[in-house]
């Protein structure tokens, strides 16, 4: 029941249920990408990252776009978003005057509904934002969603635009500060040439040009009055090596010659003498030479001595130059020092004005071209199914938790269940064999007849094998009682259904059968027999009637009756008498089976006294209700009481669910045997 009555439950509340749709657009960030240069001091950028983006998500469901969507679409007059202005509950409508009216929906009630309705989403990773409305309205849902993402946009554009106002406002202050710095450069400038006597400033003399060409001409000087006082060390030196190198190239071939003259005069001196006329003219022809080879050194050492001069004199008058262009350069260096700052400073401000006005001109042009830091990359369109109530998932779940709770349901009523559903569990709890398992035979199937009379005319049913059933365990027994007491644990266990359905099978099978009516304070065979204000058992052990007088005979030739007769005070006293234990015996030699249909073991004390008189005693279990303790209650007070058990039988079973429960016995009321029994 649960698993089918859930899905048809949730079936039915979804149907009530009004669709929803959902209309779903796509918006791209990506952020205006400012010139850095253009830009810095006065605009921070930021890189993309999940914060970001969730902010921008932030953004689209703020409070702002929120109340620019209900002013748009007039939300709050909606009942799928104003709640007063939905379906009027049950009770309000059953009892109008009973309960208050409703106060009308503030702002943050609508809000709420609608912000709950338009879902943010930015898939991880990406730079993707996706927005979708829900409503029950196809195309307020998709115009909404569109709405949204154009007023973001728009938002996105005019917070540009306030950061290019914003630069553009600040660099004009600055181009302006700028600009009259340099206008005070300027003065100062003019203030500065006239303090120096010139009108377009001092420049130096000394450029590094002639600083140059004064320096090289020096270097060339000393070093040729370098050159000259070496050779005139060399010359002043007395030496002949040191004469031989500064001699000049003229005087070289006379020290040939005055060489070859002094070895000749060498050898004709050791030849001939001193006094040789040849020596004589050798030493002449020596002292001409030596004296040209003097007048010629004397006169290159003066040419020295004249060059050596002149170039001192050369370079006292380079030095002289160059400190006086120095000195002068200095000067002027000084005067003209204040100007050239000035000037540097105002080339400076001229470069950084130029550099503002050309940022002021850019941004002009870029806050004409503004846009936004996102992009829609595809519109909601309208949605042409609902998103919600996803009514087949909805009644599949339905029916999945209906199952998973019937089976639940089912394990609990097994865990929790305290009674017998099948033989086994009577055999293995009290070790007594289960002789039957007797089913349900309603008013419907008994279609108006009594249960003796249901056995006779149905005796293919099952309810009747179940009674030869009965029966066969009692012919089995190798003490197959003459006496048979009917009992149970506690009333409606169906006993004299049983006790009278027995009676009526053997008696058709050819047994004489006596039944007798032991409950005398609920007794049953009056009516099932039709024999109302007839003699019975108590009567005839009060001595009132005879035996025969209390034995009424039935419709069937081999079937007797007796019933309870009068109600008697002493009954206890009468069955515990010795008229009973005789009166049983006598019956057993007359019938081949005596049944005593015995009232519940719990109700009265009689119960223990009359079943000590049978051979054996039946007891009822009702299935699926008798709780086991009691049962095993009744077991213990007859057990105490001597009295043999021969069997228990599990009465008013529900062959449907027996069927389905998957017990060993259960196999009896299987489909398969329908072939077998006919009602």
């Amino acid at each position: 029941m649960i698993a089918i009555g859930l899905p048809l439950l949730a079936g039915g509340a979804v149907s009530r249920e009004a669709p929803v749709y959902s209309a779903t657009g796509t918006l791209l960030y990506a952020p205006v990408d400012f010139n850095s240069k253009l830009l810095r001091g006065v605009v921070e950028t930021s890189r993309v990252t999940d914060t970001l983006m969730a902010s921008q998500a932030a953004v689209i469901r703020s409070t702002t776009m929120i109340g620019q969507l209900i002013a748009r679409f007039d939300l709050a007059a909606r009942p799928e978003f104003n709640p007063n202005l939905g379906r009027a509950s049950f009770w309000r409508r059953w009892w109008p005057k009973t309960l208050r009216p409703a106060a009308p929906a503030s702002h943050g009630v609508v809000a709420a509904a609608v912000r709950a309705a338009l879902r943010v989403r930015v898939p991880e990773g990406t730079q993707l934002i996706e927005v979708s409305f829900r409503s029950t309205d196809p195309g307020l849902a998709a115009r909404a969603a569109n709405l949204a993402m154009r007023l973001y946009l728009e938002r996105q554009r005019a917070a540009n635009l306030a950061i290019l106002d914003h630069a553009q406002a600040w660099l004009s202050r600055r181009a302006k500060a700028t600009a009259r710095a340099l206008e005070a450069t300027d003065i100062a400038i003019a203030k500065a040439r006239a303090a120096s006597g010139t009108e377009r400033g001092v420049s130096a003399t000394l450029t590094n040009q002639a600083a140059g060409r004064l320096t090289d001409a020096l270097v060339v000087a000393e070093t040729g009055l370098a050159a000259a006082k070496a050779r005139m060390r060399r010359e002043m030196d007395g030496t002949a090596a040191a004469a031989a190198a500064s001699v000049a190239s003229n005087v070289a071939p006379m020290r040939a010659r005055e060489a070859e003259l002094v070895a000749k005069l060498s050898a004709l001196s050791a030849a001939e003498g001193p006094n040789y006329p040849d020596v004589r003219a050798a030493r002449r022809a020596l002292a001409a030479l030596r004296g040209q080879i003097g007048a010629e050194t004397g006169r290159l050492v003066a040419a020295d001595r004249a060059r050596m001069t002149a170039d001192a004199t050369r370079v006292a008058a380079l030095k002289a130059a160059l400190a006086s262009a120095r000195g002068r350069a200095a000067s002027e260096s000084i005067l003209a020092a204040p100007v050239a700052s000035l000037e540097e400073q105002r080339a400076a401000q001229r470069s950084l004005l130029r550099a503002q006005t050309e940022q002021i001109g850019a941004l002009e042009s870029q806050s004409a071209l503004a846009r936004p830091d996102a992009r829609i990359l595809s519109p909601a369109p309208v949605p042409m199914r609902p998103s919600a109530p996803r009514f087949g998932m909805l009644v599949v779940g339905a029916a999945i938790l209906g199952l998973c709770l019937g089976v639940l349901a089912a394990l609990a009523a097994e865990a929790l269940n305290v009674s017998f559903r099948s033989g086994g569990e009577v055999s293995s709890a009290f070790d007594i064999p289960c002789v039957a398992l007797i089913p349900e035979v309603n008013r419907r199937e008994r279609r108006g007849l009594s249960v003796p009379d249901y056995v006779r005319v149905n005796p293919f049913s099952s309810f009747t094998e179940q009674m030869r059933a009965l029966r066969t365990s009692l012919w089995l027994d190798p003490r197959a009682p003459k006496s048979l007491a009917v009992t149970a644990a506690r009333p409606g266990e169906g006993k004299t259904t049983l006790a009278l359905s027995l009676a009526v099978l053997l008696a058709d099978s050819g047994m004489r059968v006596l039944a007798i009516d032991c409950d005398i304070r609920q007794p049953s065979f009056d009516a099932a027999f039709e024999l109302g204000g007839a003699p019975g058992l108590t009567d005839c052990l009060s001595g009132r009637v005879s035996v025969e007088a209390a034995i009424q005979a039935d419709q069937a030739p081999m079937l007797d009756v007796m019933t309870a007769g009068a109600v008697a005070t002493d009954a206890l006293s009468l069955f515990m008498s010795a008229r009973m234990p005789e009166l049983i015996a006598a019956l057993r030699d007359r019938y081949d089976l005596v049944i005593l249909d015995l009232p519940p073991v719990f109700a009265l004390a009689e119960a223990r006294v009359l079943a000590r008189q049978a051979d054996a005693t039946l007891l009822c279990i009702r299935w699926g209700e008798t709780p086991r303790r009691v049962v095993a209650a009744s077991l213990a007070l007859l057990d105490r009481a001597g009295i043999r058990i021969a069997g228990a039988v599990l009465t008013r079973v529900d062959s449907t669910r027996h069927a389905r429960a998957g017990f060993a016995d259960s196999e009896l009321y299987h489909p398969r045997y329908g072939g077998y029994f006919r009602s």
